[in-house]
């Protein structure tokens, strides 16, 4: 228990278990001393069926008691086969299995009822001795769980910290085959590579830098994952080309992490306006500079789509 001690949160789950299966041994064998035949984790719905009366299907119970559908057939099974519960098809849906108490049980209720009184003193007398608010608590604790649950949250400090992770770096000569590369796997997957296509990613030194534009890496533990570069369309605006993240990166939000960084860049580079040009099968990054705020345009005097595609022009003004 000291090493548990030790583990602090990281064992935030085990310690609640360890108690929690502690309370549960002790009245397995309260219920044995009394020559009872009832087990705790029967409790919750044996008292359910108890204080509703009446047929309830399963589907409510789990959902009454925040517990799975096979936990609370599990128990029903048990409870079935000592004679306690009845079950019966749902005479509208067939599908649905209602449950109510037998006389057995109601019986067995009535007989433990007092016991059950004797449970709840006990247990509030331990709460006041120690912590009187423990339920409040615990209430607090459920509600912001519904908010996020521990798995969301550790889903969301995983990729907090992969983020964190990442770096930006400008073009270097020993970066162009993974910019090639990157550039010429999503082309082949969505639209196909024409001959500008090419020239610009076999040879973006001459195509891009020569023309004062800039690329940008995004790396994470030195690997290259995605790029984009800028391109100078006139003293106040630029172009966002090239804009891509590896296919095995995709679905962790690198792509509004990238366009942000895109947009930081253009700013630093004192660009006002800046314009790209995206596609209709292109509809996740579409989508995505959209909601960054990027409007479509019809056309512009300084802006052209060189690969001949029937291409969607937008813009965002930033500064």
């Amino acid at each position: 228990m000291d090493f548990i001690k030790e583990l602090g949160p990281l064992a935030f789950g085990t310690r609640l278990k360890n108690f929690t299966d502690g309370m549960i041994k002790d009245l397995s064998r309260f219920y044995k001393d009394m020559d009872i035949d009832f087990e705790p984790r029967w409790f919750s719905i044996f008292q359910l069926l108890l204080k509703r009366e009446g047929e309830i299907p399963v589907t409510k119970i789990a959902e009454e008691l925040n517990q799975t559908h096979p936990a609370v057939i599990q128990v029903v099974h048990v409870l079935e086969q000592k004679g306690l519960v009845m079950t019966k098809p749902d005479d509208f849906d067939h599908r649905k299995r209602l449950i109510s108490l037998t006389k057995e049980g109601k019986v067995l209720a009535s007989h433990i009822a007092p016991l059950w009184n004797d449970i709840y003193d006990a247990t509030v007398e331990f709460l006041n001795e120690n912590q009187p608010d423990f339920l409040d608590i615990i209430d607090k604790l459920e509600t912001e769980l519904k908010k996020e649950n521990i798995y969301d949250r550790v889903k969301r400090k995983t990729h907090e910290r992969f983020i964190n992770s990442l770096k930006i770096s400008e073009y270097n000569t020993k970066d162009k085959e993974d910019f090639e590369k990157l550039n010429r796997d999503w082309l082949e997957e969505y639209l196909g590579i024409t001959e500008y296509d090419i020239k610009v990613i076999s040879d973006p030194e001459r195509m891009i830098l020569n023309k004062g534009g800039r690329i940008y890496l995004l790396r994470v533990e030195d690997i290259v994952i995605g790029c984009f570069a800028i391109s100078p369309i006139n003293i106040a605006e630029c172009e966002l080309q090239k804009f891509t993240v590896r296919k095995d990166f995709r679905g962790k939000g690198l792509g509004s992490y990238l366009l942000d960084q895109a947009i930081r860049k253009a700013l630093e580079l004192n660009y006002k306006n800046i314009l790209l040009f995206s596609h209709e099968d292109l509809k996740e990054a579409t989508g995505l500079y959209k909601k960054q705020g990027f409007r479509i345009i019809e056309n512009h005097p300084d802006f052209a789509d060189s690969t001949g595609r029937d291409s969607i022009m937008m813009t965002l003004t930033i500064n």
